[in-house]
């Protein structure tokens, strides 16, 4: 009877021990869920905000253009008239100061703008209207998005 009942007692040992075991693998594979999980969100996180810096940027050059057209009607008609060979330094100067602002808060997260794209495509002097071919570039935290837009712009 001894003999039975030791072998009954070293039963328990083994079903504890896979018992841990289970419970164990169980926390490990939650653990690499969720850590999974937040790098993934991370990412399309970062990738959002690259996406509405890249749109911001769309926003910044359009208040610089209808400053200009409303304040220095001069160099809105130069870029329209331009020709060819003057348009490629007419477009880098125009583009150049669109740029983000520096951060005051010192949160220490790397984003930035820029055009890459700039174009004009047309220029209606009757209506008062310009078209422009417009590619931006936004980044935020090693993330890029780009967007691309045709836009008509009217005095």
């Amino acid at each position: 009877m001894k003999k039975y009942r030791s072998d009954r007692d070293g039963i328990a040992m083994p079903i504890i021990f896979g018992l841990v075991l289970c419970l164990a693998v169980w926390v490990a594979s939650l653990s690499w869920t969720m850590t999974n999980s937040r790098s993934r969100y991370q990412q399309v996180f970062k990738g959002r905000k690259a996406y509405f810096m890249a749109r911001a940027c769309m926003q910044h050059l359009l208040l610089k253009i209808k400053t200009m057209q409303r304040h220095c009607t001069e160099s809105m008609q130069a870029i329209e008239n331009a020709n060819d060979d003057e348009k490629k330094l007419l477009y880098a100067v125009f583009i150049e100061d669109i740029i983000v602002p520096p951060d005051d808060s010192y949160t220490g997260d790397r984003y930035s703008y820029r055009i890459n794209e700039f174009k004009v495509e047309s220029v209606d002097l009757e209506d008062g209207k310009i078209t422009l071919q417009v590619g931006a570039e936004g980044s935020f935290g090693g993330q890029k998005n780009s967007i691309s837009r045709l836009i008509r712009v009217s005095r």
